[in-house]
């Protein structure tokens, strides 16, 4: 089953209802994907995204998001009201694997970007063992909302 949008991916929702959603630019893109130019096709894309959930994932009551890209406007732009609204700091600890937090590294052409590189190579010597992810310039952040607000936009 099709679970990828463009930059848009979901998890199939928890026993709890909640699904995940992930951003990852595909190879091939021309310029930046949160670009101004490129709005109306992440929309899309998140449009798209939403109406195959509404079809096919009955038991999706939430949706939530993990990651460093919620401090950036161009990112927060993309979404419903009150899914924005909701950004905060996690309760939780921060997983280092996946790129809720190491994305922040790498440009949308998968380059290391000099000037965040060497802000974290800065930083390693003040490390917490026990919370490695304060090291990052951009700190992951947890968006969340009922599934209703992103099939309002559809």
């Amino acid at each position: 089953m099709q679970r990828s949008f463009g930059c848009f991916s979901y998890d199939v929702p928890d026993a709890a209802g909640v699904l995940r959603i992930h951003f990852m630019p595909p190879d091939g893109l021309r310029t930046s994907p949160l670009a101004l130019a490129n709005i109306s096709e992440r929309r899309h894309e998140l449009h798209t995204l939403f109406s195959h959930v509404r079809r096919t994932q009955s038991r999706a009551a939430s949706v939530r998001g993990v990651s460093w890209l919620y401090n950036l406007d161009a990112y927060r732009r993309l979404f419903p009201a009150p899914y924005v609204a909701s950004i905060e700091r996690p309760s939780f600890p921060v997983h280092l694997n996946g790129s809720s937090t190491w994305g922040q590294v790498l440009n949308w052409r998968q380059q290391v970007k000099p000037a965040v590189r060497e802000v974290l190579l800065a930083r390693l010597g003040a490390m917490n063992i026990d919370a490695p992810w304060v090291v990052f310039p951009h700190q992951a952040l947890v968006a969340s909302s009922e599934v209703a607000a992103f099939y309002e936009l559809l």
